[in-house]
């Protein structure tokens, strides 16, 4: 699940610039659709300047490392949670280590799908965005506005509005999942109950 969510901000981070620039954008076609050769390669180029090759892996780290650790400040304030880590320093460095390592493998399947995620969005600017609109997109990323833009967008989750919310998100789906769980046993109990 936390995968999941991961993958999700970052997309919506990267598609942030298309999204706010794009006034009169085509609407998406279906996966199946075949996307035309020229609006590929435009929406390439305008992929490689919203996300240098070369420095591709330090901006997924730049904007995951914030929320990762805004995930896990959330989860700490989660009133149960809390109470369950907080007061045993055992269960508190198991629990550290654990997302430590959760924390590192996911940045590590990041990095090695860094490949097949551009493609990915390329594909997705190209089926959203005509070749003109693919222009005037590199045209903007290529102003110093648009060059600050870039460098800025990465650092919007470790903004402290941002940070506040994510860990005010994760408190919260903390404390709903810990009540959906319970409610859920209760159900299976009852299920197996009236089995016998």
């Amino acid at each position: 699940m936390r995968r999941i969510a991961y993958g999700s901000a970052l997309t919506l981070a990267l598609a942030m610039p298309a999204a706010a620039l794009a006034q009169q954008a085509t609407p998406p076609a279906t996966a199946a659709a075949p996307i035309e050769p020229a609006r590929l390669a435009a929406a390439r180029q305008v992929i490689d300047l919203i996300m240098p090759p070369a420095t591709r892996a330090a901006m997924i780290r730049s904007l995951l490392d914030p929320m990762l650790t805004n995930i896990r400040q959330g989860m700490m304030q989660a009133p149960v949670f809390a109470d369950a880590i907080g007061r045993d320093q055992r269960a508190r460095a198991t629990f550290d280590t654990f997302m430590t390592r959760q924390n590192e493998k996911t940045m590590a399947m990041l990095e090695a799908d860094l490949p097949s995620m551009v493609e990915a969005m390329s594909r997705a600017y190209a089926r959203r965005f005509t070749v003109a609109q693919l222009g005037d997109l590199r045209t903007f990323f290529e102003t110093p506005t648009g060059q600050v833009y870039m460098r800025e967008a990465s650092t919007l989750m470790s903004d402290p509005d941002v940070a506040a919310w994510q860990r005010q998100m994760m408190a919260r789906s903390m404390e709903r999942v810990q009540q959906d769980v319970a409610a859920f046993a209760k159900d299976m109990a009852k299920i197996q109950q009236d089995k016998k």
